[in-house]
């Protein structure tokens, strides 16, 4: 049934709807086709590097098989990592409270 497949451009997120229809109103036929092409190699790239970053996360998995490493060995690092960034941002903020005591007292 003809009109139940739209052509017109969708605003993205944040876009002037108005905005949006001058300005495709203003483009030449030209433009517009050489948008459209454009519209397309990107989006084929953006499937492109899907498929790359899928083939990679694969390989990693399988590198982590391999090499014994598992879901739980990654969840404990991530823990230490943590708790490490906290302690040394912990440690941080009171040492440059201690440098703004001493500044303030200094002046």
């Amino acid at each position: 049934q003809p009109g139940l497949l739209r052509t017109d451009p969708v605003p993205e997120e944040g876009e002037d709807v108005a905005a949006t229809i001058s300005a495709t109103e203003t483009l030449s036929e030209e433009e517009q086709e050489e948008l459209r092409r454009e519209l397309a190699k990107v989006e084929e790239e953006i499937q492109t590097l899907s498929q790359v970053l899928a083939a990679k996360e694969k390989h990693l998995a399988e590198i982590k098989r391999k090499l014994g490493i598992n879901s739980l060995q990654e969840l404990k690092q991530n823990i230490a990592k943590g708790w490490q960034d906290v302690t040394a941002t912990s440690a941080r903020s009171k040492l440059l409270a201690a440098e703004t005591e001493l500044l303030c007292l200094l002046y």
